[in-house]
């Protein structure tokens, strides 16, 4: 139905406006003796034609067909002399043709300024109604001066300039033939294509029926004469004899031949009758498509309308319960949902436009985000785990997916963050490597990464330091003050070391009652040795008073440090028998000390 519709309107459109015949007023169609002369001593005239500009001209397995060829055909006829087809590529390689006196002839031609300059031209005999053909989607074009999208024009054709002065603001593109610029409109690489309304009729109804269609009437023709070259004077009035001499049956039979819809001007009453019954008929199929697109459309409208609700509660559940965030290319958030929002305590106004690392905790490796940003700049999604801080302070944990975005034509246009909140899990896993009274990793942990932290040593050919240090008089700390005050004891000497480790790979382990130990990362032995001796002062200089330490007043500890390079490293039970020694020699020289290897 939709194409009986096309085809339907496109007859109409035709048949309003097609090719018209421009009578030729001659005194007489008589060849005078000096014409008949000159006719005979040139003998051939070589003749160029547009080689794809159906129906009107083309050169089809090497013969020139179209309204043209007729109309050559019959000035053959009238002159008796033979017109001899030069084969050009396209119409620009025509006009260069004529222009170097390549060929003598035209058939079909519009008279332009730039043209007289090297062709005459006959009295124009066709006229030809100027189009814009687009897409089948597009609206009919109510006025030309709104269009701002680009519209083809064959290369080399008369009327860029013409429409140009009308249309000043149109954006016109050239294109190299007639099928070229109807192949560009249907992949829409132009809006449109500016052609006589013969050609586009032609070409939809044998190639396009269903995909293009004609969209706007110019408001222009376009007159076609016999083009001459300008120093053959002599043949103008020939032409022109030629061309009056044709009868109008002989143009009409042409124009049935080549042009699908043809008109007429006879004021017939079977014709009114019957054309008003196909108007009616018409307008019935129009009123019942109507009616059933309209039908079909409040059904569509339902269903959209119920995808729409569905879509809505759809995106609710997401906005509320999951953690989402998209963020541009400047790393600055442009969306933050419901639920990110509740666990961060900012609002979704205070989040958008600042900086991704807005809930960063400070504790977080910079190597893991380098890893990240790595990633994306690569378009490869990467996921991870990351400590974030809310607004309150609050910390918490998030396993995040981050994925590039693309627009429809592949570009990035940002990143996408959907996150699972892990916070429990991450304080479960805390709480099984954490000792509870001092916050340390506890002596389970450091038997799972002590081997691991002594084969990235070996990798690196790096060195490995082990510290075992203990409270001095620990048992008389507790009988003299109590237990609780021991558990005092051991929070602030555990909080105080932990203060003082200063990098990330510097761990800290209670490895049992007042015993604990440190792992260190580095090489140079004296460094480590002063370092650690300076921890030994600061607990003595916390200034807890302890009346039973046999080395100070205050609670003091002593040190016991394996130092080896992690390939002398045999196992865990190696070193750490190695720095225990080193403990009880401390010990035995009267403690608050520090001994090495």
């Amino acid at each position: 139905m939709k194409n009986i519709l096309l085809f339907i309107c496109l007859c109409t459109f035709l048949f309003a406006k097609n090719i018209q015949n421009l009578p030729i007023n001659e005194k007489t169609t008589k060849l005078t003796l000096k014409e008949k002369k000159y006719l005979t001593n040139i003998k051939n005239l070589n003749m160029c034609v547009d080689p794809d500009w159906m129906p009107m001209d083309k050169i089809q397995k090497g013969k020139h067909v179209g309204v043209g060829s007729d109309y050559i055909y019959q000035i053959k006829k009238f002159l008796n002399i033979n017109i001899i087809l030069v084969k050009t590529k396209n119409w620009s390689e025509t006009l260069e043709y004529i222009k170097h006196r390549k060929c003598d002839i035209i058939p079909l031609a519009v008279k332009t300024k730039e043209r007289a300059s090297f062709l005459n031209f006959s009295k124009p005999y066709l006229k030809l109604p100027l189009v814009i053909v687009t897409k089948i989607d597009k609206l009919y074009i109510n006025s030309i001066t709104d269009i701002q999208k680009p519209l083809g024009i064959v290369k080399g054709y008369a009327f860029p300039k013409r429409i140009l002065n009308k249309f000043p603001n149109l954006n016109i593109v050239e294109v190299d033939s007639v099928e070229d610029g109807y192949k560009k409109v249907r992949r829409s690489q132009i809006f449109g294509f500016i052609d006589t309304v013969a050609t586009a009729g032609y070409i939809i109804q044998k190639k396009y029926f269903g995909q293009l269609k004609i969209s706007a009437d110019f408001e222009d023709d376009w007159y076609l004469h016999i083009a001459i070259r300008n120093d053959k004077p002599q043949l103008v009035p020939i032409i022109n004899k030629a061309l009056a001499s044709i009868p109008k049956e002989t143009h009409q039979k042409i124009f049935n031949k080549w042009i699908a819809i043809n008109y007429t001007k006879e004021n017939s009453y079977l014709i009114m009758f019957l054309s008003v019954l196909g108007i009616c008929f018409i307008f019935c199929i129009i009123i019942y498509i109507i009616f059933k697109a309209n039908k079909k459309l409040n059904n569509e409208v339902k269903i959209r309308k119920k995808i729409e609700t569905e879509l809505k509660r759809y995106l609710k559940v997401v906005d509320e319960n999951i953690l989402f965030i998209t963020i541009d290319l400047d790393g600055k958030i442009t969306h933050a949902s419901k639920a990110l929002c509740e666990i961060s305590k900012y609002t979704q106004k205070e989040l958008l436009e600042q900086p991704h690392h807005i809930l960063k905790h400070e504790d977080m490796n910079v190597k893991l985000f380098d890893r990240m940003w790595n990633n994306l700049k690569a378009n490869q999604p990467w996921k991870g785990e990351i400590k974030n801080v809310a607004k309150d302070g609050t910390v918490f944990w998030i396993h995040a997916i981050v994925t590039p975005m693309f627009n429809e034509n592949r570009e990035k246009i940002g990143y996408t963050s959907i996150s699972q909140n892990i916070t429990n899990k991450k304080r479960l896993e805390e709480i099984s490597i954490t000792d509870e009274l001092t916050t340390l990793y506890n002596k389970r942990y450091f038997n799972e990464v002590f081997p691991k932290l002594i084969n990235a040593a070996k990798r690196k050919n790096e060195y490995i330091i082990f510290c075992i240090y203990d409270i001095d008089n620990f048992k008389y700390y507790n009988d003299t003050y109590g237990h609780l005050k021991g558990d005092e004891v051991l929070n602030k000497v555990s909080c105080y070391v932990k203060s003082k480790l200063n990098r990330a790979e510097d761990l800290c382990f209670r490895l049992g009652g007042e015993e604990f130990g440190l792992v260190i990362r580095e090489s140079n032995k004296e460094k480590v040795i002063k370092y650690i001796d300076s921890i030994r002062e600061g607990i003595e200089q916390l200034k807890i008073n302890h009346i039973k330490n046999t080395s100070s007043k205050y609670v003091t500890a002593s040190f016991g440090i394996a130092l080896l390079k992690a390939d002398e490293c045999k196992n865990v039970d190696y070193i750490y028998k190695l720095a225990d020694e080193n403990l009880y020699k401390a010990k035995n020289e009267g403690r608050n000390r520090i001994c090495s290897n």
